[in-house]
């Protein structure tokens, strides 16, 4: 889970979600509750996925000097040419769909993504094969009571939200990869 915070007001006229005690309330791009609130984004370079779910530079640096994450987690040496992700060769497309995928990921976790720049031709290109989604929903708040849970889908990249109040023994679950850009968070 990545959070950032933004210096003006998210989304003014949003929805608020406040999660009672001892409810649990799913945030997806499905529910009926909350899919006036999502917003479907098909990026088509590395940078807008970047830009759009990924560390900012404040928070990498920050995690990095922690020692938390964000390790380059791709030999940046091995460049895969955008041609090998249609090859009609099963192992070498096999291979550079791995590698492109692997790069991707640490595209957007890293602190210095210029260091995969020679990549961004066939992160394009897998990008555009894989047709890729990003679910962002905007709120006004998020208010957790003592004992209730918001459990967020994993496919919901980016929340945006004013301010998200945790209070006591409440909770929000993400079990995949989420982004927050809020201005403010309480309690947790």
């Amino acid at each position: 889970m990545s959070s950032s915070k933004s210096d003006s007001t998210v989304n003014a006229d949003g929805q608020s979600i406040r999660v009672e005690p001892g409810e649990c309330v799913i945030l997806s791009p499905e529910s009926q509750r909350f899919k006036n609130n999502y917003r479907q984004v098909r990026p088509r370079t590395a940078r807008e996925v970047k830009t759009l779910i990924g560390l900012s530079d404040e928070m990498a640096r920050t995690l990095h000097e922690r020692d938390v994450c964000c390790q380059q987690s791709t030999d940046v040496s091995v460049i895969v040419p955008a041609e090998d992700l249609d090859s009609p060769d099963d192992a070498v497309r096999a291979r550079a769909l791995d590698i492109t995928d692997n790069a991707l990921y640490s595209y957007v976790r890293s602190r210095n993504p210029a260091l995969l720049v020679q990549m961004e031709p066939a992160i394009e290109r897998y990008l555009e094969m894989i047709n890729v989604v990003l679910n962002t929903v905007a709120l006004q708040n998020i208010e957790v009571a003592d004992g209730g849970t918001l459990t967020i889908t994993t496919d919901t990249h980016l929340v945006e939200a004013n301010k998200i109040i945790i209070y006591g023994t409440g909770k929000i679950d993400c079990s995949g990869f989420t982004k927050f850009k809020v201005t403010s968070i309480e309690g947790a």
